[in-house]
């Protein structure tokens, strides 16, 4: 049961990070949304460590609780940097890049 969980998971959390990169292609109106669904969870990620270090679990959470300490931990460490990916990711301009290295934009 445990492995279910944690591939569920990886799949949760990869599938944001793709999700994030394929519907901003089609749509770049949707920057803000995925910047804050980013945040949503690195905060979340980091809150669940927090709280979970005092011995208290988040109730929607209860599900990650059930990989056992390390398959939850390493789960809330992938919401952290899985959070931060989505807007890193999310924020990078390949415009901006290609400016500074091959234009003469900043001489």
């Amino acid at each position: 049961m445990t492995i279910v969980l944690q591939l569920l998971g990886v799949l949760i959390i990869g599938g944001l990070i793709a999700a994030s990169q394929i519907t901003l292609k089609k749509n770049p109106k949707l920057k803000t949304f995925w910047v804050f669904i980013g945040f949503l969870m690195f905060i979340t990620g980091m809150l669940s460590l927090v709280v979970n270090s005092v011995g208290i679990t988040f109730g929607f959470l209860n599900w990650v609780e059930q990989m056992g300490k390390l398959g939850s931990f390493l789960f809330k460490l992938g919401l952290i940097f899985g959070g931060v990916a989505v807007v890193v990711l999310v924020s990078h301009d390949e415009e901006a890049y290609d400016e500074y290295f091959d234009g003469n934009k900043y001489q």
